[in-house]
Parts: structure tokens; C-alpha cells; sequence
């Protein structure tokens, strides 16, 4: 099959599965287009339809024209793997496992996104050597690729992703639901007791990549943001900053096998001298908070 020509420089990064939440709001901080973005169903404006249950990654692109790959595609919601099991598991593990080989091959670095929810949730700022006990599919799909990236590849990244929040407003990430409800003029605010994180805004991400682009200091990183908060930590400072004082808090019990504190300690990505945000000042910037 005919190699897909594309007039790029060797600099550029492909970023597979760039139509989810987190792949657009890494194109919205791509100012001087260095990302090429790929669509599987869901179709984008400026983004290439790819297929790799129909295609290989090195018949579709010229690999040589990227000196990174971004692996974001995937059944995310957990209902809808367990719904459609087949499905994702074919989406999440076969399709992944072909894309990965093939850049094996062809000897590219790669980063592959897993998830903060691969801990047991019983401890709180897990690092990487911390117990693994993945509590639903989706993740138990994720720690499978983990596992085989880590026996098979030696150029990647896998980065064990926290609670991500971005600056895409219409989106549902946490923080983006709380501000349409503001704006809703809705004053009652559910929130699961207890329950710890470390959120981290997606424009660390984009700056990871490029980061990584560069970085040869190979291997899993627990990536969230330097502070640990709970659901409710978080919408307080929200609340607080858009300065809306009353309102109604619902405190939820978390459900059984959701794991209770997936905070992270973030040593290893310190110590390659990667920084992320804070919190709070990320969200003076996303909504213009003075």
C-alpha cells in the first residue's frame, strides 16, 4: 500500500487518537503546528482518519518524518468497555500491541498513556514500585499494555496519568462540569468523600511531549500535578476563586471498587528535571480569574 506523503519536517510529532478530550486540547497549545493528529470514528477538522485494525502505522505515515509518537487512542470510559468487552478489548489491547510493535520495528519512541487507577487506592502518594491492583477493566486493559511495552520496547514513556482537567471548555473534565454548572446558576455540588487525587492540567502533558521529544531517560512515570487534593479540596478552591460563597454540598460515599487515593508521588518525573503546574493558577488561566 502507497506511503501516505506528507510535507513535514523530521521534527514533527504524530499524536494517534488526537480526537478525545486530551488529544484536542494538546492541538489547541500546538501554536506552531508541530503535532500531526489522527481520528478513528470520531471525526475532526484537521485531523487524518486512521485505521490500524485496516492499516499499519508505516503504511499510513512516512515514520521517518516523526521523531515521536503519542499513543492517546482507546475505549476510555470503563461501562463502555465492560458494555462492548470484545470491542475493547480489541481496541485497547490487540490494536495497541500492533501499533507498538510496529514502532518497535521501525525504531520510534514512543509515549503510551496509562492510568493513576492501576494503584490499589490504599495508600496515599503511590510511586511507580507501588502495589498494582487495577479495580476494573479499562485499567486491567491498560497495566496488560504496560507489561508488554516493558517486556518488548526500550525507547518509550509510559506516563500513569492522573486526573486530567484542560483548557476546552466545552469538555467534561471536573473542573470544566463545576464551571457550567456557575454558569447554570446551579448552587448543589455532589462530591465523593475521601476521595484523593493529584489533578494535572493537560498543558503539562503537551509540554511533556515535547519534553520527551528530546529526553532519552526511558520508562514508567507517575504523571500528576505536585499537590495532593481531594474531590471536595479541589471545587472548594473553585468555588472560592469565582467567588461564589453559597452553595450546597453533597458529600458521596465512593463507590466499592473505585480505589479511594490514587495521589502520586512524583519523584522519578522530578528528577529528569520535569516540573508540572499548580493547580490553582492553572485555573486563573483557563477561566480568566483575576
Amino acid at each position: 500500500m502507497e506511503t501516505m506523503s506528507l510535507s513535514i519536517s523530521s521534527s514533527k510529532i504524530l499524536i494517534i487518537g488526537a480526537s478525545s478530550s486530551i488529544g484536542t486540547s494538546l492541538l489547541k497549545f500546538d501554536k506552531k503546528k508541530k503535532f500531526t493528529g489522527t481520528y478513528f470514528s470520531s471525526k475532526k477538522k484537521n485531523l487524518i482518519k486512521f485505521d490500524p485494525s485496516k492499516q499499519k502505522i508505516s503504511e499510513k505515515f512516512n515514520l521517518n518524518n516523526f521523531s515521536l509518537i503519542v499513543l492517546l487512542q482507546g475505549v476510555t470510559k470503563n461501562d463502555e468497555c465492560v458494555k462492548k468487552k470484545k470491542l475493547s478489548n480489541f481496541v485497547n489491547i490487540t490494536l495497541n500491541k500492533k501499533i507498538i510493535d510496529e514502532l518497535i520495528l521501525q525504531k520510534k519512541k514512543f509515549i503510551f498513556f496509562s492510568t493513576e487507577w492501576v494503584y490499589s487506592g490504599k495508600k496515599k502518594f503511590n510511586s511507580e514500585n507501588s502495589k498494582l491492583l487495577p479495580v476494573n477493566l479499562y485499567t486491567r486493559q491498560k497495566l496488560k499494555i504496560e507489561k508488554y511495552i516493558k517486556k518488548n520496547a526500550k525507547d518509550y514513556f509510559i506516563l500513569r496519568l492522573a486526573k486530567t482537567y484542560t483548557n476546552i471548555l466545552s469538555d467534561n473534565s471536573f473542573v470544566n462540569n463545576w464551571n457550567k454548572m456557575i454558569k447554570k446558576r446551579e448552587k448543589t455540588f455532589k462530591c465523593y468523600k475521601n476521595q484523593f487525587f493529584s489533578p494535572v492540567f493537560s498543558r503539562d502533558l503537551y509540554r511533556f511531549i515535547l519534553f520527551a521529544e528530546k529526553n532519552k531517560d526511558y520508562g514508567i512515570y507517575n504523571f500528576g500535578g505536585k499537590e495532593r487534593f481531594s474531590r471536595i479540596d479541589c471545587l472548594k478552591i473553585f468555588l472560592k476563586l469565582k467567588k461564589i460563597k453559597n452553595f450546597n454540598l453533597v458529600e458521596q460515599k465512593i463507590p466499592k471498587r473505585f480505589p479511594k487515593d490514587v495521589s502520586l508521588n512524583i519523584d522519578k518525573l522530578r528528577k529528569i528535571n520535569f516540573k508540572p503546574s499548580t493547580f490553582e493558577n492553572n485555573l486563573h488561566e483557563i477561566y480568566n480569574i483575576k
